[in-house]
């Protein structure tokens, strides 16, 4: 699980927490970590939603959510992150279209 403390982390730049037995959800003060470019958090078993606090990280380059078990949809928040250069959610259950706000 990850703690909610997470988001004291404001320096925190590179957040690699991949290929674990991570469980439960992401937590919303993930939207806290503001100089946080890659969040590799791809084979665990995480669930939930995808926060919509996402959005807050400004500077994230590199979202790597695949292979976890995340439900619901791409949260529209995802389009305020002009720094994004990669985005990989593949083998999740996520539902729904992809928002039209990413690329803008």
């Amino acid at each position: 699980t990850m703690p909610t403390e997470i988001g004291r982390l404001s320096n925190l730049m590179y957040m690699y927490l991949y290929r674990n037995s991570l469980t439960g959800t992401i937590p919303t003060e993930i939207g806290f970590l503001s100089s946080l470019s890659d969040m590799s958090l791809y084979r665990n078993n995480l669930t939930g939603t995808m926060p919509t606090e996402i959005g807050r990280l400004s500077n994230l380059m590199y979202m790597y959510l695949y292979r976890n078990s995340l439900t619901g949809t791409i949260p529209t928040e995802i389009g305020f992150l002009s720094s994004l250069q990669r985005m990989v959610l593949d083998s999740n259950s996520l539902t729904g279209t992809i928002p039209t706000e990413i690329g803008r």
